[in-house]
């Protein structure tokens, strides 16, 4: 018969844990047992079901630098049917995770890209997206022929990656933009100066109200067609339709040049790189041809100059015209103009930085660029712009003085800046996200 040891006394723990590690030192037996004193159980439990599932947002405004997770899920299974988001700017990211896969780390996919590569039939796994709408949105979609299934991980997120833009329409002072992260770079600078639009609604429309007609547009808004010279310095960069500063990041403010304008003033423009008068003291604009000229490793941009007269007999010396004197003057350094002819609004640019404003000195009868302006004294103003337009304009008389500009049926000049007293964040409206789903496998630990 076997011989049993009773001489170390066995506890319960060894009965409930036979095979738990046992601990030698001076104070132990040999074949202790040593076990947590409240053992720890865990108990995974998947649930199948069959479940049809369909998610909506929207409208959502997400500003520059903010994303929205539409879903994020884990221990999960389950079927992506279709994604479908409807935005108001093509530089919209849509990042989906699935898994182990992903579609682009970061920003995700956008309509820009997607259009500019002819990607507008479904696929497996690769997104594709609508042109612009008649009401200026884009589709970003996902849809499968078949379901694609995942198994434990399903991410989607859309996002603003975009800066938060510049003053809508002005100059881009080195017709370049390339955009942050993994965002692909406009061919065309688009919404920026250098073009104008004609509708039959602005023969009619207050100014207040220019901003939300142009955004209104879709497919017949404004457009230039000046080259993102970023894209054509360097063919590896991805590159985008449209321009992100578009809809809702074109948002801009229309104002006269208030206190300035008396009636019967008239506004003439001179052809691009050409002087508007000849008289002594006008300054020389650049000459080079619209929109500008890069030559070795240098830009220079193409300008424009208007002359404002105090009535139509277009005489410089005629005086009455109401401009304040001193530094203040109703068009300044880096202000974005607008020019207003009827249907029209013409987009000719910002005035320069480095370029000063000439008005006629009764006198010394020669323009004056030293902003002492004597109001009811001396004559006509002189401004000038980058990039211009490539032609000359028609005359615009303003038979309306100061806020009566502001009404119905003005034509004009003014300013462009952004909304409110803070610059623009960027908004992106986000009109509709829909994500539908079957879920298959869930798991509840």
């Amino acid at each position: 018969m076997p011989i049993v040891d009773y001489s170390t006394p066995r506890r319960g723990e060894d009965l409930t844990s036979p095979n738990a590690n046992r601990q030698s030192n001076a104070s132990q037996p040999a074949d202790t047992v040593i076990v947590p004193s409240t053992p720890t159980h865990t108990t995974t439990r998947v649930i199948e079901d069959s479940l049809f599932i369909t998610e909506r947002m929207g409208p959502v405004t997400i500003n520059s630098g903010e994303s929205i997770d539409v879903l994020s899920l884990t221990s999960e299974a389950g079927d992506i049917v279709s994604i479908e988001v409807v935005t108001d700017n093509p530089y919209t990211g849509v990042y989906l995770e699935m898994d182990d896969y992903k579609n682009r780390e970061g920003t995700g996919v956008t309509a820009a890209e997607l259009i500019m590569k002819n990607k507008i039939t479904p696929s497996n796994r690769e997104f594709y997206a609508e042109d612009m709408r008649e009401d200026g949105t884009f589709v970003v979609k996902y849809s499968p022929s078949n379901p694609d299934p995942y198994t434990d991980r399903i991410k989607i997120q859309v996002r603003n990656d975009v800066s938060k833009p510049p003053v809508p329409y002005s100059h881009n002072t080195t017709q370049r933009l390339k955009l942050r992260g993994n965002l692909p770079a406009p061919v065309t600078l688009s919404h920026t100066a250098g073009s104008y639009i004609s509708h039959p609604n602005f023969a009619s429309i207050t100014i207040a109200e220019m901003s939300v007609l142009l955004n209104k547009l879709g497919k017949h808004g404004y457009f230039n067609t000046i080259r993102n010279l970023s894209v054509a310095e360097d063919p590896t960069i991805r590159t985008g339709a449209y321009t992100p500063f578009m809809n809702g990041m074109a948002e801009a403010k229309f104002t006269t040049m208030s206190g300035s304008e008396v009636a019967g003033m008239r506004i003439v423009s001179a052809e691009p790189g050409v002087k508007v008068s000849t008289t002594t003291g006008v300054p020389a604009p650049n000459s080079v041809t619209w929109p500008g000229q890069f030559v070795s490793g240098t830009y220079t941009p193409s300008q424009q100059q208007f002359i404002i007269y105090k009535s139509n007999s277009e005489d410089e010396t005629e005086a009455g015209l109401l401009h304040p004197s001193g530094p203040t003057e109703p068009l300044s350094k880096g202000d974005t103009i607008f020019v207003k002819v009827g249907d029209t609004i013409y987009f000719p640019g910002t005035i320069p930085q480095d370029e000063s404003n000439a008005f006629y000195d009764a006198g010394t009868s020669q323009y004056k660029t030293d902003g002492s302006y004597v109001a009811n004294t001396d004559g006509a103003y002189i401004f000038t712009v980058s990039p211009g337009l490539p032609f000359k304009l028609p005359k615009v008389d303003m038979p309306l003085a100061d806020s009566a500009l502001a009404g119905t049926n003005f034509d004009g000049v003014g300013t462009i800046t952004h909304p409110g007293s803070v610059p623009s964040q960027g908004p992106m409206l986000i009109h509709e996200i829909v994500v539908r789903r079957k879920r298959r496998l869930t798991q509840l630990l």
